[in-house]
């Protein structure tokens, strides 16, 4: 989805010439089952021995479902997103709907969305832990989603954009202080379950929103980015209630 994302964004890709030469659906086939196999290792390693996945006696093939649905509900929803959002007859048909590689046009904020409300609705219905599902699937499209970029520069006959190199090094950045802290705190109980994901789609669409108004001063207004700003802020709202109060409290102590 991300892969998708970088390629209309940045360096706006004609459909034909796609078609043409081939390069889309190699690409797409290349980068997407490596990411993908990237977040399902990810989601492997910080669950197989999790306490709190083995408190509730929660087994790998249970998760691992959750993770290939929840897949498959992202890249619906962002393609449903995209089409409502870019209304064209080509995407009102069953053939250019699902044949995305061919038609591309996903949408990041759509797919953010419908992937983790599928995520928490899925694992109430399945009684997992919604809060630690939450968290190990957030770390794991987060450390998997540079190598969209990082496929897209080695695969991509066009020149290296600034751009996409700036965006790059800001996803980075952000694998590296999830991983580093604020995985660790998660893991060590200092954060609630939940609270790195909801922190994970705070700062990622607020990262990526910014990056699209600046690549696209004209269109801040756009319907995407609205969502993803609106995703930013409506989601601070659960993070205070769920944090605010320990973090004030420490904040007391420290005085």
């Amino acid at each position: 989805m991300l892969c998708f994302w970088v390629q209309q964004t940045f360096l706006k890709i004609h459909e034909p010439a796609c078609r043409q030469a081939g390069f889309f659906m190699n690409y797409f086939i290349l980068v997407l089952i490596f990411c993908f196999s990237i977040f399902l290792y990810v989601i492997y390693f910080l669950s197989h021995d999790d306490f709190v996945i083995l408190r509730n006696d929660v087994s790998m093939e249970k998760i691992f479902n959750a993770a290939f649905l929840f897949s498959a509900a992202a890249l619906l929803f962002s393609r449903l997103f995209y089409a409502i959002l870019n209304p064209a007859d080509v995407y009102f048909s069953i053939l250019g709907f699902f044949l995305f590689p061919y038609f591309p046009g996903l949408s990041l904020a759509g797919g953010l969305l419908g992937g983790f409300i599928f995520l928490i609705t899925y694992s109430k219905f399945k009684n997992l832990p919604v809060g630690r599902l939450f968290d190990f699937f957030s770390i794991g499209f987060l450390i998997s989603s540079p190598f969209g970029f990082l496929g897209y520069i080695l695969l991509s006959t066009q020149q290296l954009s600034y751009n996409i190199l700036i965006s790059l090094i800001l996803n980075l950045l952000l694998v590296f202080v999830f991983a580093k802290y604020v995985l660790s705190l998660t893991l060590s109980g200092k954060l609630k379950d939940g609270s790195l994901g909801i922190l994970f789609l705070i700062s990622f669409s607020g990262i990526f929103f910014l990056i699209s108004i600046l690549l696209n001063m004209g269109y801040i207004l756009s319907a995407e980015n609205l969502i993803l700003l609106g995703i930013a802020i409506f989601l601070s709202i659960p993070l205070l209630r769920q944090e605010g109060y320990e973090w004030y409290q420490n904040y007391l102590r420290r005085r």
